[in-house]
């Protein structure tokens, strides 16, 4: 029973009973004082499914949660006009859990290899007006974004808007059937997106596969890549020699292009891996090209090529990811490129830049061991 005392209603939760009869009882059997109006009770609804939605991706995401973002939350629908009367409409549980299970009526059951999806439903809810005698005037609007949380980081997969206009005869309400094809219609629209963009769209991906390349064929006219079929030569050194002490100066270094495409959900990394000489800026003098002086600087490319193979190396080791993979790649890179600097430093220095042919022959054994997969040069920085 509902009892209204002054101005405050307190009411059992629910009535076993059809609305009309609850609506009836509580016109007759409520006390309301002289002066005092107390609100009509909402109309309830339950939206319930059905028939299973057409999902043709269904096995590709599970929902793992809803999310009632709406200004008003809980289980309020806005309002319609009933019994002529206009009355708030009203779930009969809160909007999360009736989302929550209609839609999952026609998902699979939930495997490791789906996208758990959160729908954030920001909008929905039924308002209308009486238009004339008989007639009801009706406007429903429902905005729903489908969310993915990615390692801990928010992906907004899509979103779903759409807003309809009706008009009903006063006798004819038909807010389930109404809501029922808003949340219906949602998700079909998900699962089609779903079906255009799988494989295609960066926020799939469910993981990193990396690709290292070398270059050894780029066609620059002033650049030698590195290759062991092709050494350094005398005609590579091209730019003018500097005055000082030093018989030749080769300018080497490491670098690398990164791009990224998306294969069946995942994100393939592919890092081109260059090591090369620039010709205009190394230098040897006339009298001394001879073999040692150029084997010398040949032992500084395959320097190089050595820090090179050891940026590969700790790439391989990396677990990438796909919101971080370029900052990941670059700090390997840079790591290792302070690392090659080291190394040439210390060449020099040991073999007094190559005047000193015991440290000579040790260090183009230590490069040679090294480059065929021996054990890594150790220096004291």
């Amino acid at each position: 029973m509902r009892i209204c005392k002054a101005a405050r209603c307190k009411c059992d939760d629910e009535l076993n009973m059809p609305v009309p009869s609850k609506i009836l009882l509580y016109c007759l059997l409520t006390f309301i004082p002289a002066g005092i109006v107390c609100a009509q009770p909402p109309v309830t609804v339950d939206i319930l499914p059905e028939t299973r939605l057409s999902l043709k991706e269904s096995k590709r995401y599970f929902l793992a949660d809803v999310i009632d973002s709406r200004k008003e939350t809980g289980r309020s629908l806005g309002r319609i006009v009933y019994l002529t009367k206009s009355q708030p409409l009203s779930l009969s549980r809160n909007l999360e859990n009736t989302a929550f299970d209609f839609w999952s009526h026609s998902l699979t059951e939930r495997e490791d290899n789906q996208i758990p999806l959160v729908a954030r439903i920001k909008v929905l809810g039924i308002n209308e007006t009486r238009e004339a005698p008989g007639r009801i005037k009706g406007e429903s609007l429902v905005y729903i974004e489908f969310v993915w949380y990615r390692a801990r980081e928010e992906l907004l997969l899509t979103s779903y808007r759409a807003k309809g206009n009706y008009t009903r005869p006063e006798s004819s309400p038909m807010y389930e059937d109404f809501l029922r094809k808003m949340l219906g219609d949602a998700m079909i629209y998900f699962d089609k997106w779903l079906a255009i963009n799988n494989g295609k769209n960066p926020s799939l991906v469910r993981g990193v596969r990396l690709i290292i390349e070398d270059d050894h064929h780029s066609s620059k006219a002033d650049t030698v890549f590195y290759h062991p079929a092709r050494p350094l030569q005398y005609s590579d050194f091209k730019a003018d020699p500097k005055t000082g002490r030093y018989a030749a100066m080769v300018f080497t270094s490491i670098s690398y292009e990164g791009n990224s495409r998306v294969e069946s959900n995942l994100l393939e990394v592919v890092v081109k891996l260059k090591v090369y000489v620039v010709k205009s800026m190394s230098w040897m003098r006339p009298e001394s090209k001879n073999p040692q002086v150029l084997k010398h600087e040949q032992t500084h490319f395959d320097i190089a090529k050595i820090s090179a193979e050891r940026f590969k190396n700790k790439l391989k080791k990396l677990e990438l990811t796909v919101e971080d993979h370029d900052s990941q790649i670059q700090y390997q890179f840079l790591e290792s490129y302070r690392e090659m600097n080291h190394l040439q430093k210390a060449y020099d220095r040991e073999t007094r830049h190559g005047l000193n042919p015991q440290e000579q022959h040790k260090w183009e054994e230590m490069v040679k061991n090294e480059l065929d997969g021996g054990p890594a040069i150790k220096i004291a920085y």
